[in-house]
């Protein structure tokens, strides 16, 4: 009688510590929902995105891709490959933006197509007071419209690291990673925004054609002469030509007019004195304001052709780069990991599509360091 009671009792105890484990376990699943639920990123809100980092910065470090996939952030196109977070991609796109001088100056809009297409009036139609409501109301000459289609293209990057770097803890990968993809992406498609020739890359507002009269087709951009290859004839002649630039804009472009220009044309531009022997360049004096030419900030861009003594460029460019430069991007970045090819290293093959042409070719002049035509 007595082994058939404790036997009852170990029974008993035994299923009271299973019920005891089952709803442990069950309390700690529920603890981990909630925890993930709290950490995934709420829509539009970019604060709250810690689960997601962390699982990008799992599948920079080892590859890890189980939560991409269950995500939106599923394998894409041809070659694979997974979208990066949002955040992210912020994130990559502010650092460009910081490195890309045109990405600074330029209008900036993302589509979900691989093309835009732009309506330009390039005559604006003319307008009139209507006077008395009897009064015959004059006809007014019809716009000109153009269509401007600006396509985007592939641009990558294949940054390389080591796997006992990835593997290093104190290494912040995920800021490894974003700033090599700024660096290789903006310096390529910053070049492409100013002289890309418009074939599987954006179009450079360099490659557009360009007249010295006033009044030109639509689709042709102003210049001005230097008056010699690679250089200024003098002092004067180089004061005159770029104040006839800064006031052949229109009123509308003034507001948001500046000079771009490569190093060794600021060089001689810095030089520069009017009759009263005042320097034209006007210096910073702080690091969020930039110095002046004329009146008008100046960007330094080396992507701008150099300065060549007896080499014909152009080296200067002036007006309002965010009315006349549209840049397109498409939406969203994919990286793909590929720690097979370049063994020991693990590569990442990043792909952005991006577009880039000019829309309004009174926006923007051109400077010519060149002799003027007969």
């Amino acid at each position: 009688m007595k082994d058939e009671i404790q036997n009852a009792i170990d029974e008993l105890n035994a299923n009271v510590n299973n019920l005891i484990q089952q709803n442990s376990k069950e309390i700690e699943d529920i603890k981990m929902s909630i925890t993930k639920s709290n950490a995934m990123p709420l829509s539009g809100n970019a604060e709250n995105r810690v689960y997601l980092k962390s699982e990008f910065d799992d599948y920079v470090r080892k590859g890890t891709s189980d939560f991409l996939k269950k995500s939106l952030n599923s394998v894409e196109g041809e070659n694979g490959g997974y979208l990066i977070p949002q955040e992210i991609t912020m994130q990559i796109d502010e650092k460009i933006k910081y490195l890309s001088p045109m990405r600074s100056l330029a209008r900036t809009i993302s589509i979900s197509t691989n093309a835009i297409e732009i309506i330009v009036d390039s005559k604006m139609p003319d307008v009139g007071w209507s006077g008395d409501e009897n009064e015959e109301l004059l006809e007014t000459d019809t716009p000109e419209i153009n269509k401007i289609q600006i396509p985007v293209h592939e641009i990558y990057a294949k940054p390389k690291v080591s796997q006992k770097l990835l593997d290093d803890s104190q290494i912040n990968a995920e800021e490894w990673l974003t700033s090599k993809i700024a660096e290789k992406i903006a310096t390529l498609e910053n070049l492409a925004f100013i002289n890309g020739s418009g074939k599987d890359k954006p179009h450079g507002f360099l490659q557009c054609e360009s007249d010295d009269a006033e009044e030109r087709p639509f689709g042709k951009l102003q210049h001005f002469y230097s008056g010699a290859k690679g250089k200024f004839i003098d002092n004067d002649s180089a004061v005159n030509v770029l104040i006839d630039i800064a006031c052949s804009i229109k009123p509308k472009y003034v507001k948001n007019a500046k000079w771009i220009m490569s190093r060794s044309a600021l060089a001689e531009i810095r030089k520069l004195k009017n009759k009263d022997g005042v320097s034209l360049w006007n210096a910073s004096i702080a690091e969020s304001t930039p110095s002046t030419l004329l009146g008008y900030p100046v960007i330094i861009d080396d992507a701008m052709p150099m300065l060549e003594d007896g080499k014909e460029s152009i080296s200067v460019a002036f007006g309002d780069f965010y009315a006349g430069y549209q840049i397109v991007d498409r939406q969203g970045l994919k990286i793909l990991r590929d720690p097979y090819t370049s063994k020991p290293f693990v590569e990442f093959y990043i792909t952005k599509r991006t577009g880039g042409d000019v829309v309004d070719f009174d926006a923007i002049k051109l400077l010519k360091f060149t002799e003027k035509p007969e």
